[in-house]
């Protein structure tokens, strides 16, 4: 396995991997600083954007729309949010543009998802109030934002659903032959549906999710739903699916369980995660044809906080946020 360090950003949290123009972008940002990059891969430049709180979270580009992101920003460890919400970068030339774009407390995740001729973006929160970090009185919200289909800039927002705590995860995957988006928290994992030109929600699983992937692990084609289980916790699971319902075919023990993908790696599907507290190690696992599982180390003492399985001009790529390092690197 070869590694390549692209950027050293303080507390990097946000790892993100992207095509604009058939050029492949990483965006990253720190969870305690001002530090945002966008870094394009095969020329090896970066460039910094400018205005940002820090408290990243997530940081999307918007299909169609090559000089313009958005992304979650304000939220600082642990759980200090109150000034968190959806900003928009602008980019013209070299040079960026930032605002805040949504009021959003303890905003924690956003993306965008193409529908019906038009950009949805999607933004959750953790929590609408946190008195202090351990607080979990209070359900967190998702909320839809349409963008203007010649601008990319956002429209009324509407609030979606108001009944997930814990929120953590999102994720777009196709469920049910539908392109969709999904999240998690502790009432388990749930996707959008569009019906009747309104949005709704509907359950895929019900146990406690932190993050969580869909990858066809034994080539049957059938997904299956991998998850970090429970809030920030200290299982990984595999689950088939079993009728209406799920049965797990693999666990293994996290710490603090962070950073979960899945992708086609070398040929392969494969899981990555990552344990922010114990080991701190950045973990790849494959599935074997006998129904076993190995897992390989990739990296001691890194602390990831968020991975990405991705392809680019016909390499396969994982891309990590190694917190404890302050570095973004790539596995190849």
């Amino acid at each position: 396995m070869n590694k390549k360090s692209i950027l050293e950003i303080q507390s990097v949290y946000t790892a993100n991997a992207f095509a604009i123009d058939g050029v492949t972008y990483i965006g990253a940002g720190s969870e305690t600083t001002p530090a945002v990059y966008v870094h394009d891969l095969q020329a090896s430049t970066s460039s910094f954007v400018n205005g940002c709180p820090g408290g990243v979270m997530s940081f999307v580009p918007v299909p169609g729309h090559p000089d313009l992101f958005y992304s979650i920003m304000g939220l600082f460890p642990p759980f200090v949010g109150m000034e968190a919400g959806v900003f928009m970068h602008r980019r013209t030339g070299e040079v960026w543009e930032t605002s805040k774009a949504m009021a959003l407390p303890f905003a924690h995740r956003c993306d965008i998802l193409e529908k019906e001729g038009r950009n949805w973006l999607f933004a959750a929160s953790c929590s609408k109030f946190k008195a202090e970090p351990a607080d979990w009185s209070q359900s967190g919200e998702l909320y839809v934002i349409p963008l203007d289909e010649v601008t990319g800039l956002p429209g009324t927002p509407e609030l979606v659903y108001d009944k997930i705590w814990r929120h953590h995860g999102m994720l777009k995957a196709n469920v049910a032959g539908d392109d969709t988006l999904l999240f998690s928290g502790a009432e388990g994992v749930f996707y959008m549906v569009r019906e009747d030109g309104k949005w709704a929600v509907r359950r895929l699983f019900d146990h406690e999710v932190s993050e969580f992937g869909l990858i066809d692990i034994d080539a049957d084609g059938v997904d299956e739903l991998v998850t970090i289980e429970p809030f920030h916790g200290n299982t990984l699971n595999v689950y088939k699916k079993d009728g209406e319902g799920w049965n797990k075919i693999f666990t293994d023990e996290l710490w603090f369980g962070h950073g979960l993908s899945c992708g086609m790696f070398k040929g392969e599907p494969v899981i990555v995660v990552g344990n922010r507290r114990g080991p701190l190690t950045l973990n790849l696992y494959r599935y074997k044809a006998d129904g076993s599982f190995t897992k390989e180390i990739l990296e001691e003492q890194a602390g990831p906080t968020q991975t990405l399985v991705f392809t680019a001009n016909g390499t396969d790529y994982i891309l990590s946020a190694n917190q404890l390092k302050n570095e973004v690197a790539l596995y190849y």
